[in-house]
């Protein structure tokens, strides 16, 4: 990401599956309004849906409520999305390597290749005891 991501727009969401459709809403209200193409819309909605079960799924070890904020960022020429909670710290790029050509594969390996294979470019960061999980997408207008 060379430039300044512009257009930020964040969304706080409680840790509940049912809140899922909230994201694909959100998603969609923001790549309307930053005409971004309906290809890298559809890519980062799987993308979304992928980390968003993830972090529901595996980040908290308890049944309490938790929030998990979503920013959308873009410029003329990629997009971000970036999930912050402060679940237990992993990793998904180094935590969690999965290998297509063997068996091997540890519980939610495969997610991160689905990521990966549709984003550009995926960074993990533990930022004051809270994960922060940014990908980012290139596209043309």
């Amino acid at each position: 990401m060379n430039d300044l991501l512009l257009n930020s727009k964040t969304i706080c969401i409680n840790n509940g599956l049912s809140e899922s459709e909230k994201i694909s809403s959100f998603l969609a209200e923001y790549v309307t309004a930053n005409k971004i193409p309906d290809e890298t819309h559809n890519e980062l909605r799987l993308v979304a849906e992928e980390t968003f079960v993830n972090i529901v799924s595996y980040a908290f070890s308890d049944t309490e409520t938790h929030t998990i904020d979503i920013v959308l960022s873009s410029n003329s020429r990629e997009i971000s999305i970036a999930f912050t909670d402060a679940g237990t710290a992993f990793n998904p790029l180094t935590d969690c390597s999965a290998d297509l050509d063997n068996d091997d594969h540890c519980d939610g390996g495969m997610g991160i290749l689905l990521i990966k294979s549709l984003t550009d470019y995926q960074e993990y960061n533990r930022i004051e005891q809270r994960n922060v999980f940014t990908l980012t997408k290139h596209y043309t207008k």
